[in-house]
């Protein structure tokens, strides 16, 4: 039985139907993938961007804490720091001094392993 030239035509056109939905089908995964791909820059980005502000408020608070802490310039809380640092300084120096610990210089080296 040979084949028509009808049959072939039928054939050649089913193939290129198929070759053009295999087709459609692979750049829709293409451009899924780019557009996640995408998005998790976009996301990085962002949290590079929060993790660099959050860096920058850190500084600027630190030097809040120090300016408390020196002392600061005005009154209320702030004006009271000079005078905890003070009384701090006072109650330690008015501690006795504590009992210097004695240690044995064998101590560790020597494992009884007799029993």
């Amino acid at each position: 039985m040979a084949i028509q030239p009808i049959d072939l035509s039928v054939v050649y056109s089913q193939m290129d139907n198929v070759a053009k939905f295999n087709a459609s089908q692979n750049q829709l995964v293409q451009s899924a993938n780019q557009q996640g791909r995408d998005r998790t820059a976009e996301q990085n980005l962002q949290r590079s961007k929060t993790v660099q502000e959050a860096a920058k408020q850190e500084v600027g608070s630190n030097t809040i804490k120090n300016d408390l802490q020196e002392g600061g310039a005005g009154s209320g809380p702030q004006g009271q720091g000079k005078k905890k640092k003070r009384r701090d300084d006072t109650e330690a120096q008015e501690l006795p001094p504590s009992p210097q610990e004695f240690t044995d210089p064998c101590l560790g080296n020597r494992i009884d392993i007799i029993g």
